[in-house]
């Protein structure tokens, strides 16, 4: 039996253990950290677990918990998606741009000449602007939500002080919206700062093959290197677990009531058989259905001004370390950042 996870050979690959799968045993049977489960490898068969509600968020919660929103099934997690949706749309996104450009800029002239990339930039950069985003969301200056860093941050902080900034967080946030509200936006923090992080370390990688100089005042190109980047690596090798709730059949497979699924967001972004969507093959990097990621057009907004902010400031930045030694935080959660990526410019 295939044990799971399969890691990463370089951080914007994928172990060959995924095609071989893909190929020949597209649901397979797999020992994973959660016990016995069923690995779905194809692009198709993915999709269809994303969007089929038969392979349930809620039955998978004990063991892979994403927080209220999304440990629950339609038509609660509607209710409370509705709470917020209206807000995270691209109109909305694109009012921050601006000041998220700012601060890139303001980050990028700021990195030393040798330094550690997640501090320096990709850290700072991903709080600030997820606070001007929740700010947005609950009526708050971003400076009111400054204990957000100390709760997000990769760094080590004692448990006592994150836990004091967590209770401050969620003390200032609980004063101007209801519970249920208040659940969803906690999802949104929690959610949507490792992601970005993560991606944002492996758009850099990309980006310096590009090279970084050439992407400088060319958007298009940012942005298409950024989806490219988010199917060849997105920020963790799976989304959440599923389990069936009832027999299905998924390409052939008969699985039964109460399996757990693993959908692999890695496997399914290579799959020569995906859909393609103009000059960019379409991805799973930010789920599909209902649990689909509420923040994906505020991370392509970080990525793309984060990208256009090191090519303009900083174009002669480049590592200091061989990238297919850099180690992710985990092979195997749903997101997982680079644990460091030193850096000289």
């Amino acid at each position: 039996m295939t044990r799971y996870p399969l890691h990463r050979p370089h951080p914007l690959g994928v172990h060959p253990g995924y095609e071989r799968l893909r190929a020949e045993c597209p649901v397979a049977r797999v020992d994973s950290p959660y016990g016995p489960a069923w690995l779905v490898t194809r692009y198709a068969d993915v999709a269809a677990v994303l969007t089929d509600a038969r392979f349930s968020r809620a039955a998978a919660a004990a063991q892979d918990d994403g927080g209220v929103l999304l440990n629950t099934d339609p038509p609660e997690h509607d209710r409370l998606r509705r709470r917020v949706v209206a807000h995270t749309g691209t109109a909305h996104v694109e009012r921050l741009r601006p000041q998220a450009e700012k601060i890139a800029a303001e980050l990028a002239a700021r990195i030393p000449p040798r330094a550690e990339f997640v501090n320096a930039f990709a850290e700072p950069f991903s709080h600030r602007v997820l606070g001007l985003f929740v700010g947005q969301l609950v009526g708050l200056p971003a400076d009111d939500l400054s204990p957000m860093a100390t709760v997000l941050t990769l760094a080590p902080v004692p448990a006592g002080e994150r836990a004091a900034a967590f209770g401050e967080l969620r003390r200032r946030l609980a004063a101007q919206v209801d519970a249920d509200t208040l659940g969803v936006v906690l999802n949104i923090v929690f959610g949507g700062h490792a992601a970005v992080v993560a991606a944002l370390g492996y758009c850099l990688l990309a980006a310096l093959e590009a090279p970084l100089p050439g992407l400088a005042g060319d958007p298009a190109r940012i942005g298409d290197l950024v989806e490219e980047t988010l199917r060849r690596a997105p920020p963790g090798d799976r989304t959440l677990l599923r389990r069936t709730t009832e027999p299905v059949e998924l390409d052939g497979v008969r699985l039964p009531a109460g399996a757990l699924v693993i959908p692999s967001i890695a496997a399914a972004n290579r799959d020569p058989d995906r859909p393609v969507n103009g000059r960019t093959a379409r991805h799973l990097a930010f789920g599909r259905g209902p649990h689909a990621c509420l923040g994906m057009a505020l991370a392509r907004m970080e990525l793309r001004v984060a990208l256009g902010a090191l090519a303009v400031h900083v174009p002669r930045l480049r590592l200091s370390a061989d990238p297919g030694r850099l180690e992710r935080t985990c092979a195997e959660l749903s997101v997982s950042p680079l644990a460091g990526i030193p850096i000289r410019v």
